[in-house]
């Protein structure tokens, strides 16, 4: 089976999904490996429940802790959550390790596993994302390069030779070939909004901002007085379009406005950026945005951004560049894999 694929490999760890990618050697085709990046602690009362939680178990992704708790993860624990009417947690938070999860790095590491099987060879590439540092909260409050030493570790622990990446260069990677490699990509996660604008296959600019799918479930959550993992669910697994309310669905009525105050947020804190950075290109054709991310999948994502694109940037004088498109990435959620599987066989 390991003589089928080419050396290299792409992991996405997103705040919600992480995402494994490897490429065979032949047919141009890619196999990917999803995982939902949640958890669920479930501590039994007696050891009678302790028995019978362990048959309720069976067949679930979980593992014992030191205490007797049970530690659901995966979608497993979405669905464990939902049951008794909780919110699952996540090992994430905001694109890096969680500061007040003990089980963080535990449960990560459980994760790597399932996801990802024995290199092909001692110290093959591995490139994984990471977020970019974000201009809307203090630099003291988000601490990327503790994330990126411990997945070094945890990572070449695996037999990897684990290398970062900005999440959004990884999009340009993956979405603007056609383009010189030249654009402004946005990767819409859970946790953070990433961007980079690239110009002839080089980073020029990143950033990020702290507000995405995960801040439209908790104040939708707030507005209904909803767990975020139900609204998470009901977003995810119903048809819905932004900036129209559903009269029968209250969550989904919040979901849809909320997602209009995320995208009019990002909008404007791209213009600042821009309008703020010294020495940017000057591009002699207009340049594409490409929209990726799962939080980017919601039916009327782009026309919104578009929409409010054009409304900030009056008269089209607003940005120092002119905008080719606004446009979704052929597969949004595993864009950022994709372009770290690049990355890994340069």
């Amino acid at each position: 089976m390991a003589g089928q694929f080419e050396s290299g490999r792409g992991l996405d760890i997103g705040t919600s999904f992480i995402i494994s990618s490897r490429a065979f050697k032949e047919g141009g085709k890619t196999q990917y490996t999803e995982f939902r990046d949640a958890f669920y602690v479930m501590k039994p009362t007696s050891p009678i429940a302790k028995k019978m939680m362990e048959k309720g178990l069976k067949g679930q992704q979980y593992f014992n802790d030191v205490d007797g708790s049970f530690i659901v993860v995966g979608q497993d624990a979405i669905e464990r959550a939902i049951e008794r009417n909780q919110s699952a947690r996540r090992p994430l938070q905001r694109g890096v390790i969680a500061p007040r999860e003990k089980q963080a790095r535990r449960i990560l590491r459980h994760i790597f596993k399932e996801i990802l099987d024995k290199p092909l060879e001692e110290g093959e590439k591995l490139v994984y994302s990471v977020p970019s540092q974000p201009v809307d909260q203090p630099a003291e409050n988000f601490d990327v390069g503790f994330h990126i030493d411990a997945l070094n570790n945890d990572l070449a622990a695996l037999g990897y030779s684990p290398q970062p990446l900005s999440e959004a260069e990884a999009i340009c990677y993956s979405e603007l070939e056609a383009d010189d490699y030249t654009g402004l990509a946005f990767s819409f996660g859970a946790g953070m909004v990433n961007v980079c604008l690239m110009s002839s296959g080089e980073g020029i600019l990143h950033w990020s901002t702290t507000r995405s799918g995960d801040w439209v479930d908790r104040m939708a959550a707030q507005a209904t007085a909803t767990p975020d993992t139900v609204v998470q669910v009901e977003k995810e697994g119903t048809k819905f379009k932004i900036g129209e309310e559903n009269t029968s669905n209250p969550i989904l009525s919040a979901v849809s406005l909320y997602y209009i105050r995320l995208i009019d947020y990002t909008v404007q804190y791209m213009i600042k950026r821009l309008l703020q950075a010294d020495n940017l290109p000057k591009f002699t054709s207009p340049i594409p945005i490409v929209l990726s991310g799962g939080t980017s999948r919601a039916q009327g994502f782009v026309e919104q951004f578009d929409r409010l694109l054009k409304e900030h940037n009056k008269d089209d004088n607003t940005l120092p560049f002119e905008i080719k498109e606004v446009r979704s990435a052929k597969d949004p959620l595993r864009a950022v894999s994709r372009g770290c599987l690049l990355a890994s066989q340069i």
